[in-house]
């Protein structure tokens, strides 16, 4: 594997520029906010300020009536909105809605801040809502935190991959490998090797082991030295520097299997949403609007993250990893997918609670404020159409979606 020793400083300098990239699908070290900076102004406007007087402003045209009496009634009214991003693609649909002045046509001020993981902070009410793997934030919403899923974003974004030269050639030949995950045994990597292993036949809880590593630059050196045998990475880490010295053995993103799943979704705080269900129900619509923008005009997308300093490296690698991604989802695509995750969590251990079922995982986790037959017009990026979504499916015209990587079929 001589290509590693070569690139191993490389990678090491490209993990401190692809920071936003990378964030995004789950690689530590995010940056973080003090809790006085990143807290969510949600109290009611005091007599006389001037978010009082936002009650006179003009209502937008986007919202009805009924919609905007409501609205200047709850108690976020008139106020900034934080939400959660670090950059990236993956979850990106939420600052797109930003971007397209989404947010602001229904007279919400929605302002992004960079901070600790959706569930610290969007479970703590220090944001509002966030995007992040269903894999980092199922167990934990099923352990009480205090937020629940309200729309999918798009699907996959991570595979498991082996150097181009190694004796492994298909899922089969991983049976008593080493695989390296990077954020902590039973977090969002572990979780999406074992639901990729299972589907393949293989015991995630026995017939593999797993050694967490720091990061993907520790990783690349761990492969050259022979201590793991393979590893879970960003697609994008291994397209923008390793795409001809790796190769795809199994993907969320590419491999037929997962096609009619979600890999994260965006995540909303329960309190926000009980004491703010109009405001609730406008982001939702803004982020889905957002989503299917970002699908049928992904390079005009793309070129939003960089005229914002959202996104680094190759533009084509980008592109290529953006138009991977099936943007904006179905309820019923999303929701389909959920309850067949939770029997899976459930069933491989990953969930531990004696008495949950998948119907209370469900009850916990899934909760759509703002069902897509409200957005008059919305179309999705189902790779296959959900029963009963009630609207269309409708895709890039040019989808990135064929193996980029070698994928052993």
């Amino acid at each position: 594997m001589k290509f590693l020793k070569f690139k191993r400083l490389a990678a090491a300098a490209l993990a401190a520029t692809m920071v936003f990239s990378l964030a995004a699908c789950g690689t530590p070290g995010e940056p973080e906010k003090s809790e006085e900076e990143g807290s969510a102004k949600t109290e009611a406007p005091a007599e006389g300020s001037e978010e009082q007087a936002a009650s006179d402003v003009e209502k937008p045209e986007a919202v009805t009536d009924e919609d905007w009496a409501a609205m200047q009634k709850e108690p976020v009214f008139g106020t900034e909105l934080n939400y959660l991003f670090n950059g990236g693609a993956c979850v990106s649909a939420k600052y797109m809605a930003e971007v397209q002045g989404y947010y602001k046509e229904y007279g919400i001020n929605a302002t992004y801040m960079e901070g600790e993981s959706v569930v610290n902070t969007v479970g703590l009410g220090q944001c509002l809502w966030g995007t992040d793997h269903i894999a980092t934030m199922l167990v934990p919403v099923t352990n009480g935190v205090n937020m629940t899923f309200v729309a999918g974003a798009h699907i996959g974004c991570k595979s498991i991959f082996v150097p181009a030269d190694s004796d492994i050639k298909t899922v089969e030949d991983l049976k008593g490998k080493t695989i390296a995950i990077h954020d902590g045994i039973g977090n969002s990597d572990q979780n999406i090797t074992y639901r990729l292993l299972d589907e393949y036949g293989i015991d995630p809880t026995k017939e593999v082991e797993y050694l967490d590593i720091a990061d993907s630059a520790a990783t690349v050196a761990a492969m050259e030295s022979g201590e793991v045998d393979a590893s879970i990475f960003s697609d994008y880490f291994v397209l923008a520097n390793y795409k001809e010295d790796m190769r795809m053995i199994c993907s969320i993103t590419y491999s037929p299997e997962f096609q009619d799943e979600p890999c994260c979704v965006t995540a909303m705080n329960n309190d926000f949403i009980k004491e703010n269900p109009v405001h609730a129900k406008y982001v939702v619509k803004a982020i889905k609007r957002a989503g299917e923008f970002s699908r049928l005009n992904s390079e005009e997308a793309v070129q939003a993250m960089y005229d914002t300093d959202k996104m680094t490296g190759e533009k084509a690698d980008q592109q290529v990893f953006w138009d991977s991604l099936h943007f904006g989802l179905s309820d019923a695509f999303t929701e389909k997918a959920l309850r067949e995750i939770a029997e899976d969590y459930i069933r491989l251990g990953i969930i531990t609670q004696k008495d949950m079922t998948a119907d209370k995982v469900m009850e916990l986790a899934w909760n759509p404020v703002c069902p897509d037959a409200e957005i008059e017009g919305l179309t999705v990026g189902d790779p296959v159409e959900a029963e009963n979504a009630g609207v269309t499916v409708k895709q890039n015209e040019n989808p990135a979606k064929d193996d980029k990587f070698g994928l052993s079929k």
